[in-house]
């Protein structure tokens, strides 16, 4: 599955905090001028401490319109605590980073929380959080992807979701508040509140196109409709007293 790697990407750079520690246990400990410690160890060196941009540990990257508050550096990784930044620069600093080439196997969570990989193999994580101004920049070195894994995209969201047709088959939006949101290439799911006239979106389903082997299914209340269109796309809705469920899978 092609979300795989990006998920694995997402999960590596998570972890990243653990291994600069971990790989240093048993190093020569030492405090610098600056007050930062400075950690030796037969994996690479380890600074931890105050921040200050280091351009070249971030791929060229410069510092964002934030406060920096702390910075782990080793050899071939680094990660920066940030606060105080605004949400249109955040915004914009997301942007950046794809504009700089960050663009391999993709994965964003929610507002401006974006990873990425560029051809070299290094991959950016940025994580940040509305609430407080406050988040995370990673930076680490891996394998080089292959031409085929440009594009890789996967978008994972809550609450707040506007909705976007063109990414579910040119639907229409259902008029109920969306609790969820994912995508993967060329697969789109959208959960929303329920729908007490889901018989009348079914038919405006059926009106968009999707009536090719068509399937109905009612079991304790649930009802699932299914079908393709000529194009070979395919949607899945389904409604239950809780909660409704649209899934579309693009047909390659």
């Amino acid at each position: 599955m092609k979300c795989l790697k990006v998920i694995l990407c997402m999960l590596l750079v998570i972890g990243l905090t653990f291994s600069l520690v971990g790989c240093t246990l048993g190093g020569n400990i030492k405090i610098g001028k600056d007050g930062n410690v400075k950690i030796k160890g037969e994996d690479g060196d380890l600074e931890i401490g105050k921040a200050k941009w280091d351009k070249s540990k971030m791929f060229g990257l410069d510092a964002p319109k934030a406060k920096l508050e702390s910075s782990m550096i080793t050899g071939d990784s680094s990660v920066y605590v940030f606060s105080e930044m605004k949400e249109k620069d955040a915004e914009a600093y997301t942007k950046k980073i794809k504009d700089s080439g960050f663009t391999y196997n993709t994965l964003e969570m929610q507002d401006f929380s974006y990873t990425g990989t560029n051809k070299e193999g290094q991959t950016i994580s940025f994580i940040y959080s509305k609430d407080n101004g406050g988040g995370t920049l990673s930076a680490s070195q891996g394998e080089k992807p292959s031409e085929e894994e440009e594009g890789n995209h996967a978008v994972i969201d809550g609450t707040n979701r506007e909705w976007e047709s063109d990414k579910i088959g040119g639907l229409p939006d259902p008029g109920k508040p969306v609790t969820n949101f994912w995508a993967v290439d060329n697969s789109a799911c959208y959960t929303f509140e329920k729908m007490d006239d889901y018989l009348e979106y079914v038919e405006e389903i059926k009106s968009c196109g999707f009536t090719v082997d068509p399937t109905v299914l009612e079991i304790n209340g649930s009802y699932n409709y299914s079908a393709a269109n000529q194009n070979g796309d395919k949607i899945s809705f389904y409604a239950s007293d809780e909660m409704s469920t649209l899934t579309f899978e693009k047909n390659d």
